[in-house]
């Protein structure tokens, strides 16, 4: 498994990696072969797509086309907390018998970057998700929670298990509002971008070398936070 217990957020060294152009002192990298694509017409579970719905109990992702990772939560050093340790799943689900559910206190130290909970798609190395258009997840948090959660993907170039990146952990994402019903989420690897400002930069996520998917919650913000029903979807037509 994955050690993601820390991002560098050292702003002030943005180091431009090899082949990339300098744009406002960022690194930005062009896209590379196999860059997504929006689907027009909609998306749709995709048949081998489940990434995990938890019924089994455990903490490794449904082993399906290839899948094997397992799921971990992390937090910073400055006081941000994230509970159940170790990690176990959680009753009940999205109108299931299980899901995944996480809670705790993030730091406001002005090193804090939060908490996250996560998986891997494999146990180790980068995995070819290029035939699906996006991810599906539901999701919902508690009353006394903040809304504000971070859904990332990181990929060969935002890991550093990636050997790309020299400033690491700026990984493609979308920042959403969550609320206390469980909803949906559909989103399209095209529509997941970077956080301005920091780490290396690159122009779009590389769908067929994925790492990891993460729920982050940042700085100075109370959480619980559930998830379930994860799967790859498929453009519709």
């Amino acid at each position: 498994m994955s050690n993601d217990f820390r991002r560098a957020v050292a702003l002030s060294a943005l180091v431009l990696g090899a082949g990339c152009i300098d744009a406002s002192k960022v690194a930005v990298c062009p896209a590379g072969p196999g860059a997504p694509k929006p689907c027009a017409s909609g998306m749709r579970p995709a048949d081998d797509g489940l990434i995990d719905d938890f019924e089994d109990g455990d903490t490794q992702v449904a082993k399906v086309a290839d899948r094997s990772g397992y799921w971990f939560a992390s937090h910073d050093p400055s006081g941000s907390t994230i509970d159940p340790s170790p990690l176990a799943i959680s009753q009940p689900g999205a109108g299931s018998e299980k899901g995944l559910h996480v809670f705790g206190q993030t730091s406001s130290a002005s090193d804090a970057w939060g908490s996250l909970v996560g998986a891997n798609f494999v146990e180790q190395g980068v995995y070819d998700a290029s035939k699906y258009a996006g991810i599906s997840f539901k999701a919902k948090v508690g009353a006394s929670s903040t809304k504000n959660v971070r859904f990332n993907v990181g990929d060969v170039n935002t890991h550093p298990d990636g050997g790309v990146c020299k400033t690491c952990w700026n990984h493609f994402g979308k920042d959403l509002q969550l609320t206390t019903d469980w909803q949906e989420y559909k989103i399209s690897f095209a529509e997941l971008h970077q956080q301005a400002g920091w780490g290396d930069q690159f122009a779009t996520i590389t769908p067929s070398k994925l790492i990891a998917i993460y729920w982050a919650i940042g700085p100075g913000k109370a959480f619980d936070l559930w998830v379930d029903d994860i799967r790859f979807v498929e453009c519709s037509q």
